[in-house]
């Protein structure tokens, strides 16, 4: 099976299916997932993607899939936001440090991502193994953050690290992963599980017809020059994301990444990348994500 086709089909091709039995979560012994240090490198404004690293990116691929569920090890959350970031092969963090690397994109953000769970709770993503830092083990960092704002920091860490001996496993419990090699890479799971109570967790029985609670208003001036000014309306209180994308599909900006609560809002888009470096003429694609739901538009830059 080619890499691509994997992840699309092993990890993210969960719609309606569950990958791990109902009768294997309830069989495991059940504790919430155990929190350990951000670091000093985590960013805001990562983007919504499940392929964190670049195609050229040097090192071995691996693929990391899992389910997010709530005290009960049971109850899955859906709509949960989990980010994601790692060292390069080098033991470099992108953003902070200038990593030589195979990031042909000049993505600043190569190597971080957030994904969001399914309605069954299963999240996944691709990248590469990473590398060592300050002689600590290989890990993922992991930001979880359940809709109700629930948020856990934890780390992953993999049980073919030489680096990882009795003691670690005993003050990292949970968080040692198998790895298991196959020819499109390294495959591992991590099963998450917040301190949330069953009852707070909100259970859609038909998560792909979910209200309209947002909308994308007006798009002045369209076709811009300078500048667009995006007006937008959502409501109630939730995650908002908006997101510039060309016509390929590549991710160019993040205008907006965060809670909000309801109400109007606006903000204007001078045509640049994350970098702040000014983009080419053509049509790009405003996309919002609100509740699990997502509206498109397009805007056209002329220079």
């Amino acid at each position: 099976m080619k890499r691509r086709t994997f992840i699309k089909n092993g990890i993210l091709g969960t719609i309606g299916i569950a990958i791990i039995p109902g009768s294997i979560l309830s069989g495991r012994d059940c504790s919430t997932t155990h929190s350990d240090i951000l670091g000093p490198y985590w960013s805001h404004n990562h983007p919504r993607r499940t392929i964190l690293a670049n195609s050229e990116e040097p090192g071995t691929r691996i693929f990391i899939s899992g389910v997010v569920t709530a005290d009960d090890c049971e109850t899955p959350i859906q709509n949960a936001l989990v980010d994601v970031w790692h060292a390069n092969d080098n033991g470099c963090y992108s953003v902070f440090q200038e990593c030589q690397s195979g990031n042909s994109n000049n993505d600043p953000y190569n190597l971080r991502g957030i994904i969001s769970t399914d309605q069954n709770g299963y999240y996944g993503f691709e990248s590469i193994f990473p590398g060592y830092y300050a002689g600590r083990p290989r890990h993922f960092h992991y930001k979880i953050t359940s809709p109700s704002g629930l948020e856990l920091i934890t780390q992953c860490y993999f049980e073919v690290d030489p680096l990882i001996d009795e003691d670690w496993e005993q003050n990292h419990p949970g968080l040692v992963i198998p790895l298991e090699e196959t020819e499109n890479g390294l495959v591992g799971e991590f099963n998450i599980v917040l301190n949330e109570e069953v009852s707070a967790v909100s259970v859609d029985s038909n998560p792909f017809s979910l209200p309209k609670r947002f909308s994308l208003d007006t798009l002045y001036p369209n076709p811009f020059n300078n500048s667009i000014k995006i007006d937008f309306t959502i409501n109630n209180f939730g995650y908002v994301d908006i997101g510039i994308y060309d016509i390929t599909g590549k991710w160019v900006s993040n205008l907006v990444g965060k809670k909000m609560h309801r109400g109007k809002y606006n903000i204007v888009w001078k045509g640049d990348n994350m970098v702040g470096k000014t983009v080419a003429s053509g049509t790009y694609l405003l996309m919002m994500k609100f509740g699990g739901s997502i509206q498109t538009k397009k805007i056209k830059l002329i220079k």
